[in-house]
């Protein structure tokens, strides 16, 4: 899950230390954070008209569209 992963990676920002893997040690990198959650919250590249349906990670695409209903039905309602 990749909210985990991003959840890790803040924590060892917050806490200012390297992480070591197999691959190497690795410093992190507060922009790229930044980018990845933006990138992972708004979907980049990965919506269709119904995707709000597809489950927690569709959670802002969920969001907007319940918006979207409630605008409908306050429209319906002042004519």
């Amino acid at each position: 899950m990749k909210h985990i992963t991003l959840l890790m990676r803040c924590h060892e920002l917050l806490r200012r230390v390297d992480t070591v893997t197999p691959e190497g040690r690795t410093t992190p990198d507060g922009d790229r954070l930044a980018k990845d959650i933006n990138d992972y919250i708004n979907h980049i590249s990965s919506h269709t008209h119904d995707c709000w349906a597809w489950g927690p990670e569709h959670y802002m695409c969920a969001y907007e569209k319940v918006k979207e209903l409630q605008e409908q039905l306050n429209d319906k309602g002042t004519k």
